[in-house]
């Protein structure tokens, strides 16, 4: 977005290292020691702390409604991930979503950070009709950039990060440098160490209280992401057999008509055809062709029984386990009619794969400029994210963005590195000799390195 703005000195709100690190394209491994097996997993909660931390980005009080739902988990790397001191939680209101806008010279056109809410107008007035190009709704890219998981609309979602770790066991640093390909570009890439580990948690959110259903994690490698998501039921038989295992309990889970037919279509060898496809983003994300097995809503104490079932159920990896296999197709995950059971109404991971190749089409595009997908948006910016990570930024909040999500110091460059990040020695300019290779290597994508 570009309009005339107030002359100011082209100053780079940020640390500036100028020199870029090197590409690479080994793949890490999955971690062999995640989710072992144990007796009881349930009897020890899962206990997030809320304090100990440098600084908190999501506040402690928002932080302890999450905690006081955590999912079941077994002993192991995701466990420690979450119940870990150096872990910083946070969702869209407690660091604010953005991307960067870099073409420009801070004088006549401005550059900087933008929040995804950004009046719609003022990308209007630079590129006609380009707010509904790019943006679904209000502050959503489309898919597969925004709203990824589906149209839902009872999903909480809380991200998680703890940063890689040295040999002693202290985090590793995010590196940024200044990338300045021309006169009238100036981006700031950033790059994670290996062993980083970012984190979604999602939720079911049933008349207010919050129902754990999936976690995604991807971990940094060094030369790129290895993907994995945990549920507490990966395939249809599972659910089918703890229902059986716990409707004994109740009389009126045992004599359920509903919960005999919900049984019955877990067991069964049936799935619809289902397709996945985007709109937008030409070439972005490509068709896929799944199943669906659609469970139906439930209500009253048949969903009280998928609840219980849901908060006292061990979650473990699904990676590479399909939730059903019938009709010559494949569901990855389950879907859902309405409400009361273990997915949101409108979830289509059924066509989701659960590996490096399949989520890597989506995020591989963090930071890519919007030019290189539609030619009429030559000068506005890059989509959200950066090193294959959508969520995460470390500019400071108040200077490009206010409580009611709308951008400020829009007319020069609002982006300046968090002082609390800095102080915990969380992000620093990136130096190759104090950041080596087999720590911090770029994941180089074709785009990468754009032109403009």
């Amino acid at each position: 977005m570009k309009r005339a703005g107030i002359a100011l000195l082209f100053v780079l709100g940020c640390d500036g290292a100028s020199t870029a690190p090197p590409g690479g394209d080994d793949a890490a491994l999955p971690d062999a020691t995640m989710d072992p097996a144990v007796t009881d997993p349930c009897a020890t909660p899962v206990a997030i702390p809320l304090a100990g931390r440098p600084f908190d980005l999501m506040p402690q009080a928002k932080l302890g409604e999450i905690a006081s739902r955590a999912p079941c988990l077994v002993a192991g790397v995701l466990r420690e991930t979450v119940e870990s001191v150096q872990t910083f939680w946070y969702d869209k209101h407690s660091l604010t979503p953005g991307y960067q806008d870099s073409f420009g010279d801070n004088i006549q056109t401005p550059i900087g950070f933008r929040p995804n809410t950004i009046d719609p107008g003022l990308i209007n007035l630079a590129v006609p009709g380009g707010h509904a190009q790019i943006f679904q709704s209000f502050g959503v890219f489309h898919f597969p950039f925004g709203a990824p998981i589906g149209p839902v609309d009872n999903v909480k979602v809380v991200n998680f990060w703890r940063p890689g770790r040295d040999a002693n066991g202290a985090p590793l640093p995010v590196v940024h440098w200044q990338r300045d390909p021309n006169s009238y570009t100036h981006r700031v890439e950033w790059m994670f160490p290996a062993g980083t580990v970012f984190g979604e948690a999602l939720f079911l959110d049933e008349s207010g209280t919050l129902y754990p259903f999936e976690i995604r994690t991807r971990t940094r490698g060094t030369g790129g992401w290895v993907n994995d998501i945990y549920r507490p039921f990966a395939r249809a038989t599972e659910l089918a057999d703890a229902i059986e295992k716990r409707r004994g309990e109740r009389p009126e889970w045992a004599t359920s008509a509903t919960l005999d037919a919900l049984v019955a279509q877990l067991r069964g060898t049936t799935l619809a055809a289902f397709q996945l496809k985007n709109t937008n983003f030409p070439g972005a994300f490509p068709t896929r062709d799944a199943g669906m097995d659609t469970l139906p809503a439930m209500t009253g104490t048949d969903a009280e029984l998928i609840h219980t079932l849901m908060m006292t159920t061990p979650f473990r990896s699904a990676r590479g386990i399909p939730w059903k296999e019938a009709s010559g197709r494949v569901a990855h995950a389950a879907g859902a009619a309405g409400r009361g059971t273990i997915v949101p109404k409108g979830y289509n991971a059924a066509a989701v794969e659960v590996s490096e190749a399949s989520c890597d089409v989506c995020h591989r595009d963090a930071g890519r400029p919007f030019e290189s997908w539609y030619a009429n948006i030559l000068a506005y910016g890059e989509l959200w994210g950066n090193d294959e990570i959508f969520t995460w930024h470390p500019f400071t909040l108040a200077n490009f963005v206010d409580a009611q999500g709308k951008v400020v110091n829009f007319n020069h460059d609002n982006r300046v590195i968090r002082a609390d990040m800095k102080a915990a020695g969380l992000v620093a300019p990136y130096k190759p000799a104090s950041h080596p290779p087999n720590v911090y290597k770029r994941v180089v994508r074709e785009w990468t390195d754009f032109a403009y």
